[in-house]
């Protein structure tokens, strides 16, 4: 089996159909810049079927998880990128590519087609999920393709965000309550150890 990735623009209805699916309350593709594609798979003699949607955007401009990173006011680095769609069919038939090895496999078309687009090189990947996600049979499993596919887990955002209002694309953004999401990170940073005085942590 093969996997292909079609670059779509995000304003394509069907890929605006799976964000408005998988977040009933957007309205698209984020602000900024982003990329999208349409995932194919393909085995020899056979047509190339369709297997989802992913897209690749700015990342979020604050973030409290971050802080286990070492980045103590939660804001992100350059080179920083979110998933921020990752959207397989319901059904999975036999033989098909596992959704982590897809995430695997799409990091490298990402990185390249961000740094050809935007000119700089994706080097922190992060996405958000919602922990009480229900795959398979009915098992809560959050974000276990994007463990299995070289994520750590950050930990739960605050529960607070910020939106433009939904008739004024271009005023401020409003604070608001929202839905606390599961972040995972991709990339070189590690946990920073906390400072030692007279050898006890403070």
């Amino acid at each position: 089996m093969e996997i292909i990735f079609r670059p779509c623009s995000t304003w394509e209805p069907a890929f605006v159909d799976a964000i408005r699916a998988h977040y009933t309350k957007s309205r698209g593709a984020p602000y900024g810049k982003k990329l999208a594609w349409e995932i194919l798979e393909t085995a020899p003699g056979e047509y190339a079927q369709h297997r989802g949607w992913i897209g690749l955007g700015e990342p979020t401009f604050k973030l409290a998880p971050r802080r286990r990173l070492g980045l103590m006011d939660g804001r992100p680095l350059p080179g920083t990128v979110n998933n921020f769609i990752y959207r397989l069919d319901a059904k999975k038939r036999e033989g098909e590519t596992l959704a982590s090895d897809i995430l695997t496999l799409w990091h490298e078309v990402a990185a390249l087609a961000w740094t050809a687009r935007y000119k700089t090189v994706p080097i922190h990947w992060e996405t958000m999920v919602d922990p009480a996600e229900v795959i398979g049979d009915g098992n809560i499993n959050a974000g276990c393709c994007f463990r299995n596919a070289g994520y750590r887990s950050l930990g739960m955002t605050t529960g607070r965000g910020a939106r433009r209002p939904a008739v004024a694309t271009h005023a401020a953004r409003v604070w608001g309550d929202v839905s606390p999401k599961l972040v995972f990170y991709r990339g070189p940073l590690h946990r920073l150890p906390k400072a030692q005085t007279e050898g006890k942590a403070v």
